[in-house]
């Protein structure tokens, strides 16, 4: 791939370090396609597609389980709250003076 960092020139090195940013497709320079066709390199579009789009179900999956485990932490809440109840009737009194 040879889309270009803003103005640090070089490769475009998303594999190399982790995860797509937004900093990091805010900045994306493709090259401009040689001879008589008109605008960008199809291969490096679609190189940067690819990633952009595997970074974004890595983060859909990651969001999946944060979901699944808030869901467990809440249903275990439930779960204690309903074992456990509220305190004691004194106990709430001498809490709140």
């Amino acid at each position: 791939m040879s889309a270009t960092r803003g103005t640090h020139g070089g490769g475009y090195p998303v594999r190399d370090r982790g995860r797509l940013t937004p900093d990091a497709v805010r900045r994306i320079r493709f090259r401009r396609s040689d001879g008589l066709r008109r605008g960008l390199k199809a291969e490096d579009v679609r190189h940067f597609i690819d990633q952009v789009s595997e970074d974004m179900a890595s983060l859909y999956d990651e969001l999946a389980q944060v979901y699944a485990e808030n869901h467990r932490i809440k249903a275990a809440l439930r779960d204690w709250q309903s074992k456990h109840g509220a305190p004691p009737t004194s106990y709430r009194d001498r809490a709140s003076r």
